[in-house]
């Protein structure tokens, strides 16, 4: 009996060995969670610098399998109106989709309107746009 344990023990090791855990960073809570780890839309939009209504256009996918199954898509945002901050409509604001910063990845359908809540632009331009949260804004009846 020792040495089926033994022997079995050899076989996990060795798959073990083989496929190691690959554990992700775990992230900060969203600033934008509520009560349940609910959006409160209301907190999201006083922590943001801007928000914005738009389309999500010019989508880049580039989908991970195990173990993150998440899709880091790159997107453009391009703004119809400002409900907050002072961004002009037709300004094109390029996104990454990322693991804790911009960490809500697009919907399957990423036609019609959303409205982003966004942090401020870095000042340097090589460093990633920002966003809180974004919902899709419903179609009118």
């Amino acid at each position: 009996m020792r040495n089926i344990h033994a022997v079995l023990f050899v076989i996990l090791v060795g798959c073990i060995a083989q496929h190691p855990a690959r554990a992700t960073e775990p992230c900060l809570p969203s600033p934008c969670a509520g009560a349940n780890n609910a959006v409160d839309v209301a907190k999201c939009r006083g922590l943001a610098d801007w928000v914005a209504i738009g389309t999500i256009t010019s989508v880049v996918h580039h989908k991970q399998g195990d173990p993150l199954f998440k899709d880091f898509a790159d997107f453009t945002f391009t703004v119809k109106g400002s409900e907050k901050g002072t961004l002009k409509p037709g300004r094109t604001i390029r996104f990454q989709v990322g693991w804790c910063q911009n960490w809500l990845a697009l919907p399957k359908d990423t036609g019609g309107t959303f409205r982003f809540y966004g942090l401020p632009f870095p000042t340097d331009s090589s460093l990633p746009n920002q966003y809180l949260y974004f919902e899709r804004v419903p179609r009118p009846r």
